[in-house]
C-alpha cells in the first residue's frame, strides 16, 4: 500500500467515483460476514459523500479507524493497475504477495518451519543470481542453443545451487543451511514462472496446437465481424483423413493401388457457414493454380458437380452458384488466408484481388483461431464423412480407428470418380445440414430466404460486373514470355513454356517479334495451345506446342511431373515418342505384377488420377482436342521413314489418354549420326 494516508479530502477525484468500482458477490457468505460487509459498504459511500460517521456502527465493532482503513483499501491499485474497489471490504483478502523481512531461520518441530518467503527474500538480496536464474529458465523454456528441450525441476534446482556457489553464498546461509537445499521453493518458483510467462513459452513447452488454442478464449472478439452473406470469406487447405485407390489395367486384370491422402481447398462464407467453392487435389501439396481454381469455383464459375453410378443425384442446390443468378458471379469484401507460400504467389495476390475487388487478410499459419469457420467445417466433414470410411487414417498414427488404411483402400476398389463424388456429396451434405448456428436451418435455405427477402431484412448480393473485354477468369493463367529465335541460325520466332516450344503462323513469319514480350492466356487443364497477345493487347494468334508434346492433351501439372521424371532419369523419351503415352506406358508396365506395382511412386499415381479427371472434364465440357498441325507457311520438314502427318499410327488426337486406351507406339525412324546432329526436332512441326 502507499505511504500516503489518503482521505476524502486529498484522494484523487477519479478514485472517489465508487459507482465504477469493481463489484463483488456475497452469495453463499455467512450471515455475520455479509452483514458486516453491507454496513461497511454503506459507511464508505456515506464517507465519500461527506456525511458524518454513524455512531451506531460502534455497536457492530466498526469505528472511524476501521472505516478509514476500509476506504484506503478500496482506493488502492491492485497488481493490474486497477483500483481494488469493493473487493477491499472482503476480510483477509490479499492484493499483493507478502514480503519476508526477517532473516530465514528454521523453527518449529524438527526445524521444518519458519522459512516462508525465504526464496523471494534471497532473490531480492542477490539480484545478479536472480537475473541469471531467470535467464536460464527463459532460455530453457524457449529451447535456446545449449539448453534442455524443456523445463525440469531437478535441472532448475541444480542450476540454482550452481549460481549460488558462484555468487559467493556461504554454507551457513539459505539455501545451504536447509536439508533439501531449497528444492521445494524452486519447485513452486518454477510453476509460478510458467504461469507468468505462459504466452512466451507455450509453443516450445506444450506444442503448436496448445499455442494456437491459447489464442482463443481470451474474452476478446475479433474485429473482423461478418454482417451479411459474402461479407467475410475464409479459405484454407486440408488433408482428408482417408486413403483412396486407383485402378490400373494389367494382364491379371485391374490392379488397385493406394494413392496419396487427398487435399481439399474450401472457400467458406463466415456469416452462414456456407461452402462457396472447392478444389480437390490428389497431389501431395496444393499449388497457386489450385488456389485460383478454388476461388474461381467460389465465384460461381466452377465446373458442375459430377454424378456417377451408385450415388443419388440431389434435386436441390448444393452450392450457391447452383441457385442461379446472381450467385453465379459473386465477389466478397474480405478474404482470410494464412501465410502459406501458395497464397503469397503474385498471381493469387494480384489477379484475385483485382477481379474480386476484395481485401486479402494474411494471417499466421497453424492458427485455426484466425479462420475458425473453415477449420470447424473441416472437423465436421471428418467426423461425419471421412472418418467413417474403412480406409481412414484416423487423427494420428496411434488412433485405433486406423486399421491398415492402405490395405482397406485396395480392398474397397473405389474408382477415382467415385472418390470425387464422395467428397462432393459430403460438401453438399454440409450445405444442406441443419445446425444451431443457422437457427435450426441449413446454409442454403437461409441463403435462398435472404435472396427472396423472406425475413424482410433485405440482401444486396455483391454480384460482379461482367468480365471486361480482354480479361480472363481465374481458371485461366496469364503468363508473360520473351520471344526467342535467331536469324543467323535460321531459328524462327517462338516462345518457351514448361519445357516445350510454341509458335504461331504470324509469330514465325515476322522477325519483328524477336526479344519482345508477349502474353499468353493459358487454360491449365489443356496447354497444347493457347491464345497469344502482344504487350499492347493485339492478338497475335493461337500458340501451338511444337514437337512431341502435341500428340496427347494434358495439363500443366502433368507436364511438369513428366519433365521432372525425364530430368531425373526415371523416364526415357525417344525422338518421336509421345511423353504422355510413354509415362502412362511406364506405369502400365510396372503394374504387370504385384511386386513391380509396389515400385510405382505415390506421386505418379496422384498425377495419374488428376490426369484422368482432367481428361474426363475436358470431354464433359466438349473441349475439342486439336489434331497435330503443320503451319502452311513453314517450310516442309525433312523426314526419313513414314510421314508422321499421314501415318495413322501417329495420330493420337482422337484417342482418350487414359490407361485403358494407350496410343500405339511410334514407328522407328532411321537416321544417320550427321542427320541427328543437324536436325532439331523442336524445329520441325511434323515431329
Amino acid at each position: 500500500m502507499s505511504d500516503i494516508k489518503y482521505t476524502r479530502e486529498n484522494a484523487p477525484r477519479d478514485w472517489l467515483n465508487y459507482r465504477e468500482w469493481v463489484e463483488v458477490s456475497t452469495e453463499g457468505w455467512p450471515e455475520k460476514q455479509e452483514k458486516r460487509f453491507n454496513l461497511l459498504y454503506q459507511a464508505v459511500i456515506d464517507y465519500i459523500e461527506g456525511r458524518p460517521f454513524d455512531a451506531e456502527l460502534k455497536s457492530q465493532n466498526i469505528y472511524i479507524q476501521t472505516l478509514l482503513r476500509s476506504f484506503r483499501r478500496c482506493i488502492t491499485p491492485d497488481g493490474s493497475g486497477e483500483l481494488v474497489g469493493w473487493r477491499g471490504l472482503i476480510k483477509n483478502l490479499r492484493f499483493r504477495p507478502p514480503e519476508r523481512r526477517k532473516p530465514p531461520m528454521a523453527s518449529g518441530r524438527s526445524k521444518k518451519g519458519g522459512l516462508a518467503g525465504a526464496l523471494a527474500q534471497f532473490l531480492r538480496q542477490h539480484k545478479e543470481i536472480a537475473a541469471d536464474f531467470e535467464k536460464y529458465l527463459l532460455n530453457s523454456a524457449r529451447r535456446a542453443e545449449g539448453c534442455e528441450a524443456r523445463l525440469r525441476e531437478k535441472s532448475a534446482h541444480q542450476k540454482f545451487l550452481e549460481l549460488c556457489e558462484k555468487g559467493g553464498v556461504n554454507s551457513w546461509e539459505w539455501p545451504f543451511s536447509t536439508k533439501k537445499l531449497g528444492r521445494e521453493s524452486i519447485r513452486g518458483y518454477l510453476h509460478n514462472f510458467i504461469n507468468l510467462r505462459y504466452d512466451d513459452i507455450v509453443a516450445t513447452q506444450f506444442g503448436s496446437r496448445a499455442a494456437a488454442r491459447s489464442k482463443t478464449g481470451t474474452g476478446m472478439h475479433s474485429r473482423l465481424m461478418a454482417n451479411r452473406p459474402f461479407d467475410i470469406v475464409e479459405m484454407d487447405e486440408h488433408k482428408c483423413q482417408f486413403i483412396g485407390s486407383i485402378g490400373i489395367p494389367s494382364p491379371e486384370g485391374m490392379r488397385w493401388l493406394p494413392i496419396e491422402r487427398i487435399t481439399i481447398i474450401l472457400v467458406i462464407d463466415r456469416w452462414l457457414r456456407t461452402i462457396l467453392g472447392y478444389k480437390i487435389v490428389f497431389r501431395r501439396e496444393a499449388n497457386a493454380d489450385d488456389v485460383l481454381d478454388a476461388l474461381n469455383s467460389a465465384m460461381g464459375n466452377g465446373r458442375p458437380r459430377t454424378f456417377c453410378e451408385g450415388f443419388e443425384e440431389q434435386s436441390s442446390a448444393g452450392l450457391p452458384s447452383e441457385l442461379g443468378d446472381p450467385f453465379t458471379w459473386c465477389g466478397w469484401n474480405q478474404l482470410l488466408v494464412d501465410n502459406a507460400l501458395i497464397h503469397l504467389a503474385e498471381e493469387v495476390g494480384l489477379r484475385s484481388r483485382d477481379l474480386l475487388g476484395c481485401d486479402i487478410n494474411f494471417g499466421p499459419i497453424r492458427r485455426f483461431d484466425r479462420r475458425p469457420t473453415v477449420e470447424g467445417i473441416f472437423g465436421g466433414m471428418e467426423r461425419l464423412g471421412f472418418r467413417r470410411i474403412r480406409s481412414t487414417v484416423g487423427t494420428s498414427p496411434l488412433d485405433p480407428m486406423r486399421q491398415d488404411a492402405e490395405g482397406q483402400a485396395i480392398a474397397a476398389k473405389v474408382p477415382i470418380i467415385d472418390i470425387v463424388q464422395l467428397i462432393e456429396s459430403i460438401i453438399v451434405d454440409h450445405n444442406r445440414r441443419n445446425s444451431k448456428s443457422n437457427f435450426g436451418s441449413d446454409p442454403m435455405s437461409r441463403l435462398e430466404a435472404a435472396w427472396h427477402d423472406t425475413d424482410k431484412f433485405g440482401l444486396i448480393v455483391p454480384a460482379l460486373p461482367p468480365l471486361a473485354p480482354g480479361k480472363k477468369a481465374l481458371n485461366v493463367s496469364v503468363a508473360e514470355f520473351t520471344v526467342r529465335g535467331s536469324q543467323r541460325d535460321g531459328r524462327r520466332p517462338y516462345i518457351h513454356f514448361e519445357g516445350a516450344d510454341y509458335t504461331t503462323v504470324e509469330l514465325a513469319s515476322d522477325w519483328k517479334w524477336l526479344n519482345r514480350r508477349v502474353i499468353g492466356h493459358i487454360s491449365r487443364d489443356a496447354i497444347r495451345e493457347f491464345p497469344l497477345f502482344a504487350e499492347d493487347g493485339t492478338f497475335i494468334g493461337i500458340a501451338k506446342v511444337q514437337g512431341r508434346w502435341r500428340h496427347t492433351e494434358h495439363s500443366r501439372d502433368v507436364r511438369k511431373h513428366i519433365n521432372d521424371l525425364i530430368e531425373e532419369g526415371y523416364l526415357a523419351i525417344g525422338f518421336l515418342d509421345d511423353p504422355v503415352h510413354q509415362w502412362l506406358e511406364r506405369i502400365r508396365e510396372k503394374s504387370r505384377s504385384e511386386k513391380s506395382a509396389k515400385s510405382i511412386s505415390r506421386k505418379d499415381l496422384a498425377h495419374l488420377a488428376e490426369h484422368e479427371l482432367s481428361q474426363r472434364a475436358n470431354a464433359v465440357e466438349g473441349r475439342e482436342i486439336p489434331a497435330p498441325h503443320v503451319e502452311p507457311s513453314a517450310p516442309p520438314p525433312v523426314v526419313h521413314g513414314p510421314d508422321p502427318r499421314t501415318d495413322s499410327s501417329l495420330s493420337q488426337s482422337s484417342k482418350p489418354s487414359g490407361l485403358q486406351h494407350l496410343p500405339a507406339s511410334a514407328p522407328e525412324v532411321a537416321t544417320t549420326a550427321e542427320e541427328d546432329d543437324y536436325l532439331d526436332y523442336d524445329d520441325l512441326n511434323a515431329f
